[in-house]
């Protein structure tokens, strides 16, 4: 069950809440996938500090019962990028990262 969340304020509790000021730690699963599309770590790191940018959230629990958090950020016209994020404590675990060269609007309005 994904939800997703818009709300500039529920937006900004859960980055304040569950995000921010964590630990990074990348997955053997992000590892993977990131070599595949070719992104790059610091790309990773330098657009996760970018909070103001993001302008959704989908919340969805995880195979073990954990919660996450896929972190929508607008980069420009064109251009967005997700962050998949599982909070554990002191850190974040980093699932995957996503590059889109198109809107993503269409995809937010079927599961709106």
């Amino acid at each position: 069950m994904t939800e997703l969340i818009e709300d500039k304020k529920e937006i900004e509790k859960i980055i304040d809440e569950k995000i921010k000021g964590k630990r990074l730690v990348f997955t053997t699963h992000y590892r993977i996938s990131s070599a595949e599309k070719g992104i790059d770590d610091n790309k990773v790191s330098e657009i996760f500090q970018q909070f103001h940018r993001i302008y959704a959230i989908e919340k969805e629990t995880l195979k073990y019962g954990d919660i996450g958090y896929e972190l929508f950020y607008k980069l420009s016209n064109n251009t967005d990028f997700s962050i998949a994020t599982c909070p554990q404590e002191e850190k974040l675990l980093i699932i995957h990262a996503i590059e889109y060269k198109r809107s993503l609007s269409k995809r937010f309005k079927k599961n709106n």
